[in-house]
Formats: structure tokens, sequence, C-alpha cells
């Protein structure tokens, strides 16, 4: 099949989308499929890997990771749909390049795919817009695109369920984006806590993800600060950057917290790896993601994990089996952390059933659900016609 994957955003920032779009795109790719991938141009950045088309776009207003594609009737993508007609167009957002991808996918007869990645009305804060108002319209946007698709892949049962919930009628299919276990295994992991000048032998929390509001990290900072109370020693790592990093070295000051607590700012994905692999335990306190993929890393690397009760972990976490979940709040998660820290049988229990359960969700079982997906939309367009 010849699948074109459009998105809103694309190497070199690193997201949870971009890393769906990047692993769906190489494992469909190892399948035999043709696969092009159609994105933002990013100032300055070369790419290195093949089919990956740049689309004009514009200066970010507010952040260098996220310039604005306008790929709107151009004959650029005209002419490389020209060359690489595709069979399957797969939209990752429901704005500028998605409703560029439906005009394409419609013109040219395409099933149209969308993966609904983001419960958008949870980052109404983003919109210098009345947030009431900018919740309906998430809404209403959420609606209206799932809609007009051919087929909506979600990565979990609770979002499913949530876009029934607005009105959804399309056919909805649970894939989860897979996890690279090749280049978790294929990596020599290298210890991080020099670089942070973390003692060998200190606890070390880590959280993975962008440091934004929504990914409610002051609930881990006050969490951590309980921990500290009981663990003298113990360190946090923030693993990643984003647009809440000076808010959050101010919370770190307020707490008390400066040394204990070490923001690393963006890295690499073998460095993200190094860092799970070099953790006590992993801490999710996310209510906002659609899926605990950062979850399902540290249990590869075998981190055990505790997270907030969220639709995001509950497909993935098999309670007291391979990680905790917990009730959200500051006391509980801060309990469960202390739980895991304490027991170091805990610990090796939950991660040998963690490593077991992550290779459920390798990722090219996912890409091979997602390519079945895509032959039978194909089987259907060809009934129809």
């Amino acid at each position: 099949m010849q699948v074109a994957l459009f998105t809103e955003c694309y190497h070199p920032t690193i997201n949870g989308v971009v890393v769906s779009v990047s692993i769906f795109a190489r494992e469909l790719a190892k399948q035999g499929h043709d696969v092009h991938i159609y994105a933002p141009a990013y100032a300055g950045h070369r790419d290195t890997e093949p089919n990956v088309h740049r689309l004009y776009s514009l200066p970010p207003p507010r952040s260098i990771h996220y310039p604005l594609a306008l790929p709107f009737g151009t004959a650029f993508l005209d002419g490389v749909f020209t060359k690489y007609p595709p069979d399957i167009v797969h939209a990752n957002h429901p704005f500028l390049t998605g409703r560029e991808a439906r005009r394409l996918a419609r013109r040219r007869a395409c099933p149209l795919v969308f993966t609904y990645h983001t419960i958008i009305r949870d980052y109404a804060h983003y919109v210098p817009l009345p947030g009431a108002l900018v919740r309906r319209l998430a809404v209403w946007v959420s609606r209206e695109f799932s809609n007009s698709a051919d087929c909506v892949v979600v990565p979990t049962r609770a979002v499913a369920d949530l876009l029934h919930s607005y009105g959804v009628t399309r056919r909805i299919e649970v894939i989860p984006t897979g996890i690279d276990l090749d280049l978790i295994a294929s990596t020599p992991r290298r210890s991080v806590r020099p670089r942070w000048s973390v003692p060998p032998e200190a606890p070390v929390v880590c959280y993975s993800g962008r440091i934004a509001k929504e990914k409610n990290l002051t609930t881990l900072l006050r969490a951590f600060a309980l921990v500290t109370e009981a663990f003298a020693d113990v360190h946090l790592l923030l693993v990643g950057g984003g647009p809440w990093e000076a808010a959050c070295r101010e919370m770190i000051g307020a707490l008390g917290l400066e040394g204990r607590v070490h923001l690393t700012g963006y890295v690499s994905r073998a460095e993200v790896f190094d860092c799970l692999a070099d953790s006590t335990v992993f801490a999710f306190p996310s209510l906002t993601d659609t899926q605990g993929l950062v979850v399902l890393e540290a249990m590869a690397v075998g981190c055990p994990s505790v997270a907030l009760r969220s639709g995001a972990v509950e497909d993935v976490i098999r309670e007291e089996v391979d990680g905790l979940i917990v009730e959200p709040s500051v006391e509980t998660l801060a309990e469960g952390i202390k739980r895991l820290l304490a027991s170091e049988d805990l610990r090796r229990r939950l991660a040998g059933q963690a490593r077991q359960r992550a290779e459920e969700f390798s990722a090219g079982n996912m890409a091979l659900r997602l390519s079945q997906v895509y032959s039978s939309l194909l089987g259907e367009s060809a009934a129809v016609r």
C-alpha cells in the first residue's frame, strides 16, 4: 500500500505525536508499505530519513518547536501526490494539515483515517480566548472531523468512549502506539547520574514527557516534596522540555527542592531510555494524556511505575501486577512512590512483569493492526465501486 501520513508536527520536535508518527511510518515500511510523511518545515532542519515532504510553514508565534504549516491547495502537494498516489490518507490532527489531507483524500477517492491523539479540550489554556468557548469548539472540531473520516484510530478504550460521548458515529479502532523494543534492546545503556550529580546509590524518581501545565507536574512536585521527608537522599529527574519549565523551576525553589529535582531539557530517544533505565521508580501524574506511551517505555526497561488513575494507563498497567495505579491526589501519589522505594522485592516483581507486558505492545504488532485496518477500508472502498 501507498500511505500518506499528515501531521502538524514532526522532527526535530519530539513529543508523543511525533514518536507515534515516526514509529508507525518505520514499522509500516518494514512490512513493505510505501509510506510518505507530510509535515511542517522547520527552519534550518534537514531530513535524513526518506519520504518526508515538508510543507510551507510560517514561523511559530509562541514556540520554536511548532511552526504553522499552510498546506492548502498547493501545487507542491498536488505534484507529490501525482508522483506518489496514495491508497490511504492518514491525518494525525483535525486542523490545517488534517483538513488538507481530507480534501486530497476526497479528491482522489481514498479512504481517510484519522488518529485522535489529543483530548483537545484539555489544552484550552493555550488559546487566548474564553476557556468555556474554546472547550466547546474543541468538542465540535473533534466530532466534526472524526465523523468525516472513514475510520478513527484511538490509543485507548477511554478515548473511544469519550468520542462516542461527543457524538462520533464513525468506526473507531483502538490501536495504541507501539514501543520501539528494538531500539531499547540494541542501544547500550549509559548511566545519566553523573551528568546531574546524582550519587550512584541514591534512589531516583523519573518523569518523562513534556514539561507543560496540562501534565499535572504540580501534583508530582508536591508529592515528591512529601517523599523527601521519608527518603532524604531521593532525587527527581524530569526528562523533557516544554513551555512550563520556568514555572517549574520557580515551584522547585518554592518547595525547597533545589539540587534534588533535575530538568534535562529536550533529549534524544536513546537518552530518554538511559534516564528510565537508570531510575528506581517512574511516576506518571498526567490526567490528560490519551496513552501512557512513556509508561510502556519505562516498563520495557524494567523501571516500575506508579501512575494516577486515568484512561491513559488503565489499558496498560495491570494494577499490582506490573505497576501501581493510585487515585489522583498529591498524598496518594506520594504514598505510591514511597511504597515502591521502600520495597526492593516489590520493585523487582513489578519490573519483571512489566517487561513481559511491554512486549505485548511492540511497534511491529501495533503497525500490523493498523495495516489490517487500512486493508479493510480499501476492501470496503473497492466493494462500493
